[in-house]
């Protein structure tokens, strides 16, 4: 499994991948009832990773990384490459959240820090 963001490979232990319609929907009055009808013009993709860095500075972290891109609302490049299982090539997201978790048993040899990241895609495909 292979997940990057830019040029950060990312250990990522979770991962999820949901969609929405992005278009039109109103209400119309069809042989006496009332219908919804919908034009979709494509799907956004919205991605969660949730990632692990151990060892890794504050200045040198992924997850800061994410943080200033966010702030500065910039797209990242995003890349899945799972084999026939799912792949992601290319696509351009922005940042919509990053949750950093520092673990209790960290020490000073073994510092393990966790992440979550939500990606949602800039544009349809």
């Amino acid at each position: 499994m292979t997940f990057t963001i830019d040029s950060y490979s990312l250990n990522v232990t979770d991962f999820s991948e949901s969609s929405e319609p992005v278009g039109s929907e109103w209400y119309a009055w069809e042989g006496d009832r009332i219908t919804v009808k919908r034009f979709t013009y494509g799907i956004l993709r919205r991605w969660t990773l949730s990632c692990v860095e151990v060892n890794v500075a504050w200045g040198s972290s992924a997850a800061k990384y994410l943080q200033d891109k966010m702030n500065a609302g910039e797209k990242v490049t995003f890349n899945v490459s799972e084999g026939d299982m799912h792949t992601v090539q290319s696509v351009q997201a922005y940042v919509s959240s990053v949750e950093v978790e520092y673990g209790r048993g960290s020490t000073a040899s073994r510092f393990t820090r966790k992440f979550t990241v939500t990606l949602k895609e800039a544009s349809p495909p």
